[in-house]
């Protein structure tokens, strides 16, 4: 490629750059090489304080992105991918910028389908399987990123509340069907059955009974569940 650049080109460089951060990224957007920007960043003081600049202000955009997702415009490049890199958890002290998702890597697409499953299951290990993720990388994924964990709160009280509501319909559907004389209908709250939605929902509220006992404990100070188990021994 020619080192002379036209002023658009060399603008289009710079305005995705200031979008994502990433050199490599906006040079091939821009249709330029990186070589090209290398180059000219190295002989043209200008020009380099010029993507300086434009790194700055995509440190500063995207450290306010919402979660994972890239703004709107750079969710794939040429068929691939993007995400936000750099933002949240253990990684908020590395460079901030748009970039290609590796494989076996959590991006929005996959946080989606994972979620979207987890909402019709409530079951991790099955919403997991759905998108190719082992369950310890979704829970490692949920504790560095404190966005996806409300989601998946979300999703999972939004199963529960569906299952637990699919439940009532197919009671009074059973009931009705018997006043009218017709065998007891059993509705599947899919995809599970009624047997394993009841117990489902019996699982979810003794959790939720359990976490509510924690809770009050520690505001109470409580000490150990079993007093004078260990305690005053000789």
């Amino acid at each position: 490629m020619s080192r002379k650049m036209s002023p658009q080109r060399r603008a289009a460089f710079l305005e995705a750059l200031a979008e994502t951060g990433n050199q490599t990224i906006a040079a091939e957007r821009a249709k330029v090489s990186r070589s090209w920007v290398c180059l000219h960043r190295s002989t043209d003081p200008a020009f380099d304080a010029e993507v300086r600049s434009a790194v700055a202000a995509a440190r500063v955009a995207l450290r306010g992105a919402d979660g994972r997702a890239p703004p709107s415009g750079w969710g794939h490049l040429d068929g691939e991918e993007l995400v936000v890199k750099g933002t949240g958890g253990s990684g908020g002290g590395k460079r901030i910028q748009i970039a290609r998702a590796r494989l076996k890597q959590w991006t929005p697409r996959i946080e989606d389908r994972f979620l979207a499953t987890l909402a019709a299951t409530c079951n991790v290990k099955a919403a997991c399987a759905q998108v190719g993720m082992s369950k310890g990388s979704a829970y490692a994924h949920r504790k560095r990123w404190p966005a996806f964990a409300e989601r998946w709160d979300e999703a999972i009280e939004d199963g529960y509340a569906r299952v637990d509501g699919g439940l009532t319909a197919s009671a009074i559907e059973s009931l009705e069907s018997r006043e009218r004389g017709e065998p007891p209908i059993e509705r599947i709250v899919a995809p599970m059955s009624v047997d394993d939605a009841i117990r489902l929902v019996r699982l979810h509220e003794r959790r939720a009974r359990e976490a509510a006992s924690r809770r009050a404990g520690r505001e109470r100070g409580c000490g150990p569940r079993w007093p004078g188990i260990g305690i005053g021994r000789a």
